[in-house]
């Protein structure tokens, strides 16, 4: 009998590689609301990756809206100018959710 083959690693989790600590767990959370809550199907994108190009309006509309509901913050005209990747948003998010509405950090940093 063959053993199976290992897993493929989870895309979503990938996602987050160039993270650390607090920003990828909000990263990491952000990628939960848009694959469960949302359902935004396909590939994650990277952390550097633009999101409007792979979000249309509607859909990076309710992410806004699911990531400010999800962490009670408020996010402006100005910062969606200039919050452009999923890094982007998650160091957004760290800056202006109080810490008892953001995820433990991983990798043991702050």
């Amino acid at each position: 009998m063959v053993p199976a083959p290992p897993p493929a690693p989870d895309r979503w989790d990938e996602a987050v590689g160039g993270l650390a600590g607090r920003e990828r767990a909000i990263a990491r959370e952000i990628l939960r609301i848009a694959r469960d809550d949302l359902r935004l199907e396909g590939d994650p994108p990277a952390p550097d990756e633009p999101l409007g190009e792979r979000l249309d309006s509607l859909a990076l509309l309710g992410l806004v809206v699911a990531v400010e509901d999800r962490f009670r913050v408020i996010l402006t005209d100005d910062d969606a100018a200039e919050t452009r990747t999923l890094a982007d948003l998650a160091r957004l998010v760290a800056s202006r959710a109080a810490p008892a509405h953001l995820p433990a950090a991983e990798d043991g940093a702050p």
